[in-house]
């Protein structure tokens, strides 16, 4: 089908990109998409006949309308577009003043799973805020997976307190960073049994990415090169979490394994 069709057919109306969204959720009638939709009859109709002289919907034997295997493809492309957006114009100052130029192509890929996510930002009256959060998502996970470009000093204590609960950690940490570490504390970890894998890697993403098994959270540095503890953007949706964690592993993959 030309190219030039469906997209007069989706991206010029409203309407019937609409109507590819809702039977995109299941079959519908021509009475559910009309009450839906809040429109008559014969405006469904009108639509519903453009899309499928596109072969983007069509009717079962039960006269329900239905989205064709092309017009499935479709929605999720315009819905994964529509979300990509929503997150972008939603959080547009965070885009703007951080440095994404180290990020991995599939978080560009997959951006609109950070749909329903959330900027943390300290405030005067508590300019602790981001990080007193973020210390409480590692303390109340079951499993943390991290890719790091920042040293943190009170990390390693925690991370040998969460250990000894047997918390799964792995971590990918820059060359600069695992250097900062305190070398007895390494020798530690490494010596007894441990729930701590370390990578290291040559990358510098310029970021510092945590995924738990309940939330995803991303800080960045700033466009002059300094990271920016009071801003962190985090969200609790399982898409985010997926994303994450294939984050993790991209890194990881490319990465030496120190313990």
């Amino acid at each position: 089908m030309d190219g030039s069709i469906i997209q007069r057919l989706v991206v010029c109306s409203d309407l019937r990109k609409e109507i590819i969204f809702t039977l995109y959720e299941s079959q519908k009638s021509l009475g559910d998409i009309r009450d839906s939709l809040k429109i008559s009859a014969t405006t469904a109709i009108h639509a519903l006949k453009e899309l499928e002289k596109g072969n983007l919907t069509f009717q079962d034997k039960n006269k329900n309308y239905c989205l064709t295997n092309i017009g499935r493809i479709i929605a999720m492309k315009m819905l994964d577009f529509s979300n990509s957006a929503e997150v972008l114009k939603k959080h547009e100052k965070f885009w703007m003043e951080h440095d994404l130029g180290g990020f991995p192509e599939l978080f560009f890929d997959k951006i609109g799973s950070l749909k329903d996510s959330l900027v943390l930002k300290d405030i005067d009256t508590d300019i602790f805020k981001v990080h007193t959060n973020f210390i409480n998502l590692l303390k109340n996970a079951k499993e943390i997976k991290g890719v790091s470009s920042i040293y943190v000093p009170e990390f390693a204590s925690l991370f040998e307190e969460l250990n000894n609960r047997n918390v799964d950690i792995q971590l990918v940490l820059t060359t600069e960073v695992l250097g900062k570490i305190d070398i007895t504390v390494l020798n530690r970890i490494a010596k007894n049994k441990s729930n701590i894998n370390l990578f290291v890697m040559d990358k510098n993403m310029k970021a510092a990415i945590t995924v738990t098994d309940s939330v995803f959270s991303l800080g960045l540095f700033r466009m002059d090169g300094t990271y920016d503890y009071s801003n962190d953007l985090v969200s609790h949706s399982q898409q985010a979490i997926a994303m994450g964690k294939e984050i993790f592993n991209h890194y990881a993959k490319s990465s030496k394994r120190i313990i």
